[in-house]
């Protein structure tokens, strides 16, 4: 395990949400959502911003 629990929540009128101990999934995976589910691009910065603990 790299560090503790993770999560990002989407819109809650989404529903998406994904928690990990590993950054790069959680980045990877948001970032495919957010393509396309919502057509927008996100860095990987924005992501890391939208992280909290688990």
């Amino acid at each position: 395990m790299e560090e503790n629990l993770k999560k990002v929540e989407c819109d809650p009128a989404c529903g998406f949400m994904i928690k990990s101990h590993d950054e790069k999934e959680i980045i990877e995976t948001v970032r495919q959502h957010a393509k396309r589910y919502h057509k927008k691009a996100v860095s990987e910065k924005e992501v890391k911003e939208m992280m909290k603990a688990a």
